[in-house]
């Protein structure tokens, strides 16, 4: 396993463990390190973002405890709130599309901005994010859209074939 490869699948445990939380939404949010984290393993980007929200709202939980609301630590608060609920989001969007990430690791960008645009007028968290993923260019290797053409094609060709023996039957 290459250093980097390491890097991209441990950050967020090593994150929530530190509770280091300004750094933790910021790798979540990020597309790169979201592409590399699909790209490496789909389902792990997906518990990735549970373990971030979990980690998230278990320490919003200690910090309201009544012993600790007199803390200081009370002031990351608005921060894990925000980070528990975009991770919780994004996992559950993810989640519905995870056969289309196994099949495209790419598509993380669209199936974000598809799933989550009903969240955006009620979620400052989710509006940052789509701005984000709006304003992210992928990359897009030479070729990429002949290749996604034929592929559609191929899918098209299946789906009315499999209509066709169904309506013979």
């Amino acid at each position: 396993m290459k250093r980097t490869e390491f890097c991209v699948r441990q950050v967020v445990y090593h994150l929530c463990s530190a509770e280091m939380w300004q750094e933790l939404f910021e790798v979540v949010s990020d597309m790169e390190w979201l592409l590399a984290r699909a790209q490496l393993e789909p389902l792990g980007l997906v518990l990735d973002l549970e373990h971030a929200a979990a980690a998230a709202e278990k320490q919003q939980s200690e910090l309201l405890a009544p012993l600790s609301a007199c803390s200081d630590s009370t002031q990351h608060l608005p921060l894990l709130l925000l980070l528990s609920r975009t991770a919780k989001l994004m996992a559950q969007a993810l989640r519905m599309d995870l056969a289309e990430l196994r099949y495209d690791y790419r598509s993380v960008a669209s199936v974000l901005v598809g799933r989550l645009v009903a969240h955006e007028p009620a979620e400052a968290a989710v509006r940052g994010l789509l701005g984000k993923l709006r304003e992210w260019e992928g990359p897009m290797p030479q070729g990429w859209f002949q290749k996604n053409k034929q592929i559609n094609q191929k899918k098209t060709q299946t789906v009315e074939h499999s209509l066709g023996v169904w309506k013979q039957g």
